[in-house]
C-alpha cells in the first residue's frame, strides 16, 4: 500500500469512527477528503458508499445516496454490494418503505452468505427484523431475531446487539400474547444493558416492560416500569408512547387526575386531533398501538 491509499484510509477509518460516535455530519468532510485525494476506483467507489450511509443517517439525499443501486447492480466488489445494499435497507426502512427496505435486506443476505462472514449477517436480519415489527409481520420478526441472537457472540462488542435483539424478540412474544416469557426475555434484556454499563439503551425495555405488565394485569409494576421509561426517554416516540401507557395504567387503577395528566402530555403531539384525550378515556386503543413507530 502506497503512502497516498495508507493517507486515504485513514481519513475513511476516521470518518467511521466518527459515524460510530454519532458524529455524522463531521465525517463527511473526511470522506470528501479521502476523494479528493483517492485515484483508486475502488477505493473511491467504496468511499462513495461511506459518504451515502452517512447521509442516510442524517436522512439526507445525496449524489452519492443516488449511485447505491448502480453499484449494487455493477457487482465489482461483493462487500461494496453488501454495504450499499445494506445503507439502502435502512435508507427504506427510515422513510417506511418496508417492502424495498425487505428487497435490499435480501440483497444483502446474500452478499452476506457469499463472503461467509456472518457478522455481516447478523446486521442485515436485525434490519429485517425491524422492518417486521414496523410492518406488524411478527412472526417473520421473531424468526429474524431469533437467528441473529443464534449467530451473535458473547463477546462485549455485540453485548448491545444481542440486548437489542433480545428485547424486540420480548417485545414480539408480548404481541403474540406469550406475556411470562416476553417479559422474562424483555428483563434479560435490561440485565445485558445493565452489564455493558450502557444506561441510555434502558428507555425501551423499560417502556415495553411497562406494556407487558399493564396486559398481564400488574398494573403497579407497569406504572414503575412507565416511570422510570419516561425518565430515561430520548425519543420522541418513546415519550409519547411512556404518557400513553402511564395514561391507561392510571386510569385502569381509578386515578383519572392522574390519566388525564398523561393523556395531555400524549394530546400534545396530536394537536390535528383536539378531542384525543377524551377518545383515550372512552376506549383502550393498546391493540392497535406499534409501540415502535
Amino acid at each position: 500500500m502506497t503512502d497516498l491509499a495508507m493517507k486515504v484510509e485513514a481519513l475513511r477509518q476516521q470518518g467511521l469512527a466518527l459515524i460510530r460516535n454519532n458524529q455524522i455530519e463531521e465525517s463527511l468532510a473526511l470522506f470528501d477528503e479521502a476523494l479528493e485525494l483517492s485515484e483508486d476506483e475502488t477505493t473511491r467507489e467504496l468511499l462513495v458508499i461511506n459518504k451515502a450511509g452517512a447521509h442516510i443517517s442524517l436522512e439526507k439525499s445525496s449524489p452519492e445516496v443516488q449511485q447505491l443501486p448502480q453499484i449494487v447492480m455493477r457487482r465489482r466488489n461483493l462487500r461494496h454490494v453488501y454495504v450499499a445494499s445494506y445503507n439502502l435497507q435502512h435508507k427504506f426502512l427510515i422513510e417506511r418503505n418496508f417492502q424495498r427496505s425487505a428487497f435490499y435486506g435480501k440483497i444483502a443476505l446474500q452478499a452476506a452468505d457469499e463472503s461467509g462472514e456472518a457478522s455481516w449477517r447478523s446486521d442485515v436480519l436485525i434490519a429485517l427484523g425491524n422492518a417486521c415489527v414496523y410492518d406488524s409481520r411478527i412472526p417473520d420478526a421473531i424468526t429474524y431475531y431469533s437467528e441473529t441472537l443464534e449467530l451473535l457472540s458473547e463477546e462485549q462488542d455485540v453485548a448491545i446487539s444481542r440486548a437489542f435483539c433480545t428485547q424486540n424478540l420480548g417485545y414480539c412474544f408480548l404481541l403474540q400474547g406469550d406475556l411470562v416469557e416476553g417479559i422474562a426475555l424483555i428483563h434479560e434484556a435490561v440485565q445485558m444493558i445493565s452489564a455493558a454499563d450502557a444506561a441510555g439503551y434502558l428507555a425501551e425495555p423499560y417502556i415495553d416492560l411497562c406494556y407487558g405488565y399493564l396486559e398481564l394485569g400488574d398494573v403497579e409494576r407497569a406504572i414503575h416500569f412507565g416511570e422510570m421509561g419516561l425518565d430515561q426517554a430520548t425519543e420522541v416516540r418513546q415519550v409519547r408512547n411512556a404518557h400513553y401507557l402511564l395514561g391507561e395504567a392510571a386510569y385502569k387503577t381509578g386515578d383519572t387526575s392522574r390519566a388525564e395528566y398523561h393523556f395531555e402530555h400524549l394530546a400534545k403531539f396530536y394537536p390535528d386531533f383536539p378531542h384525543l384525550k377524551d377518545l383515550l378515556f372512552a376506549l383502550d386503543l393498546r391493540s392497535m398501538v406499534n409501540l415502535k413507530l
